[in-house]
């Protein structure tokens, strides 16, 4: 119950920060829905994992919502995710950002009951933007029940 509480005031918190910056924007603000493809590894089971998602503009901020399979030993694994990403660093060619999301991470082990989390994501990367392939690199820091994994993913948006 105390994991609860404490996502459940940091999702509150994400919540209000993105309704107050984003008061501003209008319909004409949103960008083009951009698919993604990824690829990585989660440090704490040392699993690799295939994700695909969309980018689309809202106001200053990119929100992306993702599916991760995560391939494991024995059993299923895979991450649902509303990630929301903001530059902190635009240049010519590439991108600094910094965002959060909130998702569903669901653990079905062979030997075992099967185990759905909430999580939230941290997230920083690296975009570059003047192709038209954008590959992009970051690390996602997930907090969840128990332990909290580090995922580090490299992909290119269309």
């Amino acid at each position: 119950m105390k994991f609860l509480s404490r996502v459940s005031r940091i999702s509150i918190a994400a919540v209000a920060v993105v309704a107050a910056l984003g008061l501003g924007a209008t319909i004409s603000s949103a960008g083009p829905i951009n698919p993604q493809l990824s690829a990585g590894w989660y440090t704490e089971s040392d699993a690799f994992f295939l994700g695909a998602g969309a980018n689309f503009g809202v106001a200053t901020f990119t929100v992306t919502p993702n599916f991760e399979w995560i391939f494991v030993d024995s059993g299923t694994a895979y991450t649902l995710n509303l990630d929301g990403t903001m530059s902190v660093l635009p240049l010519g060619v590439a991108t600094v950002y910094a965002g959060a999301g909130i998702g569903f991470m669901s653990v079905d082990p062979e030997h075992g009951d099967s185990n759905t989390d909430t999580v939230v994501n941290l997230i920083a990367g690296a975009g570059l933007n003047a192709m038209k392939l954008k590959p992009f690199g970051q690390f996602k820091y997930v907090i969840v029940d128990g332990n909290d994994p580090l995922a580090f993913s490299f992909g290119v948006r269309f």
